[in-house]
């Protein structure tokens, strides 16, 4: 076997002017010492603005790459906005391509949209070359629309079909992770963690070995951790993978929070050994 990944799905809460409290600038060394003292070798982000990308560049230098796109890239539209960017950890991996497409019904679609979507909304693909073995994995990372059900299911078939797509071209490991806007028992994540659409693959959710009670992962700056509530951030791994353990991080410094978002870890491990 290979030596263990550690993966993180985590909003950043994007910045808002409005905010008085919980700005950015208060919390991007807070956001970037969890990345460092976690030690995790891949970790998706989701509204990650294009100044909280160059912060995290900067503060995070010479130990993770950032790989992503905006979900207006390629449009008219002036401001590049949100990104669900992959951070990969130098030390462990390699970026080999990345790419971003839009879950719509035209993903190639520079700035489409789902049914009903309140904004376009985007998954991030990079392949990663693992260093220690060799081996190649192929990692999505995406954001569910808040607003739209129908939007949020049409996501996880895009996302499932998507997979699909390129493991004709080429089969790969694969794990998926994000901020889906959605219940443990809501339709487009049952989608995903049942297979309703009979994909040949099956995705395993990292809940499934999760430390304690699952709970909320949702907590608006407050740092309260609710057994029982239902999580909306999710990490998913094909069944190449072993999950051997999740759990949520609360980590926080001096009382303040770096994210409305708890992060969600994972510790997996690839199955066999690199040929």
């Amino acid at each position: 076997m290979d030596t263990p990944l550690r993966v993180i799905t985590f909003n950043l809460k994007r910045d808002l002017p409005f905010f008085r409290s919980h700005r950015w600038a208060q919390r991007r060394e807070i956001a970037a010492e969890l990345c460092r003292r976690s030690k995790a070798d891949l970790i998706g982000v989701q509204e990650l603005m294009p100044d909280m990308r160059r912060d995290l560049e900067e503060l995070l230098a010479g130990e993770y790459a950032i790989a992503g796109f905006g979900r207006y890239y390629g449009t008219r539209h002036t401001n590049e906005d949100e990104h669900s960017d992959i951070l990969v950890r130098l030390e462990r991996a390699e970026l080999r391509y990345c790419k971003t497409f839009w879950l719509s019904n035209r993903p190639e679609q520079y700035g489409s949209r789902g049914l009903l979507a309140a904004y376009p909304r985007i998954c991030t693909v990079a392949e990663i070359r693992l260093r220690d073995s060799g081996r190649c994995i192929r990692v999505f990372n995406t954001h569910f629309d808040h607003i739209s059900g129908p939007a949020r299911n049409l996501a996880a078939r895009i996302i499932l079909q998507y997979m699909q797509e390129l493991d004709l071209r080429e089969p790969m490991p694969k794990l998926l992770m994000g901020d889906l806007n959605a219940s443990y028992d809501s339709r487009c994540v049952r989608i995903l963690r049942e297979n309703l659409h009979q994909y040949p693959f099956r995705l395993q959710d990292a809940y499934e070995k999760y430390d304690g009670v699952r709970s909320n992962t949702y907590h608006r700056f407050a740092g309260r951790v609710k057994a029982g509530r239902s999580p909306i951030d999710y990490i998913f791994a094909s069944e190449e993978f072993e999950i051997l353990s999740s759990r949520i991080s609360t980590f926080s410094l001096d009382g303040e929070y770096p994210s409305d978002h708890f992060p969600l870890i994972a510790d997996l491990v690839l199955k066999g050994d690199a040929e």
